[in-house]
């Protein structure tokens, strides 16, 4: 791993998705998407993850099998957490309604 993939996993672990942002925001390599997809479910664009986190595991290929699964998780997780927005707003417009 490079000293920017370091650094935004850092910045992630802190708590700072816009730094993390910084360091890989224009890189296409499969593990800044990745990060680029944990930035942005931090911020709360869970689509956008979802789409970052298909397109690292299309990029990590067969050769990255772990770092692979890794991406399938955090999908599945990004899909849980986008499921469980829209039900949360379903139910307030209910009450609300």
């Amino acid at each position: 791993m490079d000293s920017l993939i370091n650094a935004a996993g850092r910045a992630l672990s802190a708590g700072d998705p816009l730094g993390a942002l910084n360091y890989v925001a224009l890189r296409e390599d499969p593990p800044a998407l990745a990060l680029r997809a944990i930035a942005m479910a931090q911020l709360g664009d869970l689509s956008r993850a979802k789409a970052l986190l298909q397109r690292a595991i299309k990029a990590f290929g067969s050769n990255e099998p772990l770092s692979r699964a890794r991406c399938v998780v955090a999908e599945a997780e990004a899909e849980v957490a986008l499921a469980a927005r829209i039900a949360f707003i379903a139910v307030a417009a209910t009450v609300d309604g």
